[in-house]
């Protein structure tokens, strides 16, 4: 028994995680993963957590990115902020280096009217901030405005990664709906807000609603993500 119990607390101290909203000592190497901290880094130095942490959500999107690679296609997200996870993704696949891809960022860069009042600090005005942050990269397409009006505005045909985080149902199922015939097989699509909080409900049931009607399922994560692989 004694021995048990040292080896839970070697669990907790070696591997416990206990960030945004989520707990456990399972095995989390790649915190420890130079690429993934520096990815997660580049993220972070965009001011979109606020202070906060959210690694295992960053890292999920970086996996996704990282499996995207292996299909044709370009990028999307949908719901971008001042772009913290979008820069992650970029330095951990070297997005950047790639010349027979474009990520396409669309937002409206200064949140929306139906964000919750305790939220609307976190979505302030900052499009100027955003065109810095990837000018860098001309695979980069920053679309400013409300989707999906602007939804348009991208001239792909093939899509292997797609990120929605816009807070609201309405946008979100219109976006999916949009690429849902543009994603090749084996494309991810992450869905930021699938099952993070009960305020969050509309958009997993308007998910599962959408998911019975052109056959996917979503993967319900503990971050709060879901995750649907085209097949």
């Amino acid at each position: 028994m004694f021995s048990k119990f040292r080896f839970a607390l070697s669990l907790l101290r070696d591997n416990c995680y206990a960030e945004d909203g989520m707990g456990t000592v399972h095995v989390a190497d790649f915190l420890r993963d130079p690429a993934f901290i520096s990815a997660y880094q580049k993220g972070a130095e965009t001011g979109s957590w606020h202070g906060g942490k959210l690694r295992w959500r960053a890292y999920n999107a970086c996996w996704a990115a990282q499996h995207a690679l292996s299909l044709r296609g370009d990028f999307v997200e949908c719901g971008v902020n001042r772009g913290g996870i979008s820069r992650a993704v970029i330095d951990f696949v070297d997005f950047g280096a790639m010349n027979d891809r474009r990520f396409f960022l669309l937002d409206t860069y200064r949140g929306s009217e139906d964000v919750a009042a305790e939220n609307k600090n976190d979505y302030q005005e900052c499009y100027a901030d955003v065109v810095k942050t990837f000018s860098p990269f001309q695979n980069v397409k920053v679309i400013r405005g409300l989707v999906p009006d602007t939804l348009s505005q991208l001239d792909t045909q093939e899509v292997c990664y797609l990120s929605i985080d816009m807070n609201n149902a309405a946008p979100e199922i219109a976006a999916l709906r949009f690429f849902w015939n543009k994603l090749v097989k084996g494309a991810v699509v992450l869905l930021d807000d699938y099952s993070y909080a009960e305020c969050f409900r509309p958009q997993k049931e308007a998910f599962d609603a959408l998911g019975c009607e052109l056959g996917f399922s979503v993967l319900t994560m503990p971050t709060g993500q879901g995750m649907i692989i085209k097949i």
